[in-house]
């Protein structure tokens, strides 16, 4: 029955037999009317009218068979699953609740509901870990990836040792044992943390992390230097930072005379350039005898130069060599886990923070999870 405002609809009938004693003597008793919720962009209001059976022999009441709702429930199973499945966009709860015409506290019901088991989180043979700004709770908190197949495997609460470690532990021990690959950025924390708990697993220092050290030496050399130019020559200086921090042979030609005309002004900035260019070939390394050999040359020519920022970078490569040889030799990086963050920051900004940890996870898990916006984003890249 349809009029200006609402649509009233019944199911065919058929016969049903008592849930309760099995008999097949059953009558319809009555009809209990159902207003449905949550259905998006509905112009009018759905009744749906639910026939309540009674059984002759046991005088028990029961519904009819209904395979769109559940019981108790007012909402369609297949408009829950819409609102699930709209949390694998970049959306707020409130965005999604306007959508079907809910509360967003409805919403994250269902969601929780629906992701009370969550997917499971074991760890697999290459994992990356790297700290992200949270808002719920500790300021830090951790996420641990899967790089090989590209999955985020948990989110842990706090970046305080006692969290990770307790967190980490949990893992049985064979499962953490089969762990052969860490990929770390350059911090002691997760180097003992990953020594300790992944007994087997060759820690890979970030590639992108550790050439960062370069690119930062560079800059502050670059900024003493156009700080002593006079006012006429700082033009020349002019989006330099990013000339100088690309790679010599990427660079246009025009963008090549800029750079000869800027290095002119400083040796020492010469030299820092030169020091820079030298690092990244570090990383380009065929074999660990190549990588040797650049990284001892690179070290006497840093002994030479005697710039201070590019000692420290010389120190820090030292202690962090072998670590840094695992990354190039594996190839594995944490770009995937700094994707992963960003995607997690965009999060918090559209859906204005969250006020609980475990639906942070949960919605941390589902997103970064969700083939469907993989699929898609993959797509897009290929275009």
């Amino acid at each position: 029955v349809k009029s200006d405002d609402c649509l009233v609809f019944l199911l065919p009938r058929k016969h049903h037999d008592c849930p309760a004693c099995g008999s097949s003597y059953t009558y319809v008793d009555r009809y209990r009317e159902q207003i449905l919720t949550g259905i998006p962009d509905a112009a009018l209001r759905y009744i749906y009218k639910n026939r309540r059976y009674r059984c002759r022999e046991c005088g028990k009441t029961f519904s009819e068979d209904r395979s769109f709702i559940d019981a108790y429930q007012r909402m369609p199973r297949s408009v829950i699953e819409k609102i699930v499945h709209a949390h694998g966009e970049l959306v707020s709860a409130a965005h999604i609740a306007r959508r079907h015409d809910i509360s967003p506290t409805t919403v994250m019901r269902h969601f929780a509901r629906a992701k009370q088991q969550q997917e499971s989180d074991l760890l697999d043979t290459v994992i990356s870990m790297d700290e992200f700004c949270g808002n719920v709770g500790a300021k830090y908190q951790v996420v641990i990836n899967d790089l090989q197949n590209r999955r985020c495997c948990n989110v842990i609460d706090d970046r305080c040792a006692a969290s990770i470690y307790n967190r980490l532990l949990a893992y049985p021990e064979s499962e953490r044992e089969n762990v052969m690959v860490v990929s770390i950025d350059l911090s002691p924390f997760f180097h003992k943390l990953a020594e300790e708990c992944f007994p087997n697993a060759e820690i890979a220092a970030d590639k992108f992390h550790a050439v960062r050290l370069a690119n930062n030496a560079l800059d502050s050399i670059r900024k003493e230097v156009q700080a002593g130019l006079p006012s006429r020559d700082k033009k020349w200086f002019r989006n330099a930072r990013h000339i100088l921090l690309g790679r010599e042979p990427k660079l246009s030609l025009n963008e090549r005379s800029k750079l000869a005309k800027i290095l002119s002004f400083s040796e020492a900035l010469k030299t820092a350039h030169a020091l820079k260019e030298e690092y990244y070939r570090i990383f380009d390394s065929a074999d660990r005898k190549m990588f040797k050999e650049r990284l001892h040359d690179f070290q006497r020519h840093v002994q030479m130069a005697n710039l201070a920022p590019f000692i420290r970078v010389l120190k820090t490569t030292e202690q962090w060599k072998e670590e840094i040889w695992n990354g190039i030799r594996t190839g594995y990086n944490n770009g995937f886990t700094e994707g992963c963050n960003n995607t997690i920051k965009v999060l918090k900004r559209v859906c204005y923070g969250f006020r609980n940890f475990e639906n942070f996870r949960r919605r941390i898990l589902y997103i970064l999870n969700n083939e469907e916006r993989k699929s898609r984003r993959t797509k897009h890249l290929k275009k």
